[in-house]
């Protein structure tokens, strides 16, 4: 019952007035990515920050800004890091699962070309936030029962395999996408 009402909130709470377009990659001005893990253990909490910062890494010969916005059961110590915010389901609402408004207030005044959720799962505070954004492309992974549609949603074969390497087959595409 409660993912049927966070889908719920999600839908409910979509920005209807944004400017929906294809946006090349090589003319995008800022990235939004969006990236979300379940409990992790201390071991998978390294591995899954490596990947974070491998992401980041990649955009750094981009000449776009690029914001990253991470997702967690509970933040370890270790995600105190320049550029990267992260919030735990401690910032999240209990029923609707939307983040709280410090969290979405802070979302909302980094304004992007591109949204990019590059989580392999359905995390409802991250789709809340999508579904918030203004951002005329938003790009995901493509999984079952997303509450919210995106413009491009890519299927891969093994969506368990790094993000890098997702975001790699995400990125052939924008650079392919030529607007009118």
């Amino acid at each position: 019952m409660c993912k049927k009402y966070a889908a719920y909130r999600v839908r409910k709470n979509e920005n209807k007035t944004r400017n929906k377009r294809f946006v090349n990659l090589k003319q995008a001005k800022s990235v939004h990515i969006l990236m979300g893990a379940n409990a992790l253990t201390p071991m998978e909490t390294e591995q899954f920050y490596k990947q974070v910062y491998a992401v980041a890494d990649m955009f750094q010969s981009m000449l776009c800004k690029l914001y990253v916005t991470v997702c967690v059961h509970k933040i370890p110590l270790e995600s105190k890091r320049m550029g990267v915010d992260v919030f735990d389901s401690k910032q999240v609402k209990t029923f609707s699962k939307k983040p709280k408004q410090p969290i979405v207030t802070a979302f909302n005044d980094k304004k992007s070309d591109i949204l990019i959720n590059l989580t392999p799962f359905v995390c409802y505070p991250l789709e809340h936030l999508a579904a918030l954004s203004d951002a005329p492309l938003k790009v995901a992974l493509k999984v079952e029962n997303r509450p919210f549609q995106y413009d491009l949603q890519l299927q891969v074969d093994d969506i368990a395999q790094e993000a890098t390497k997702n975001l790699s087959a995400l990125i052939f595409y924008l650079e392919k996408i030529q607007p009118k």
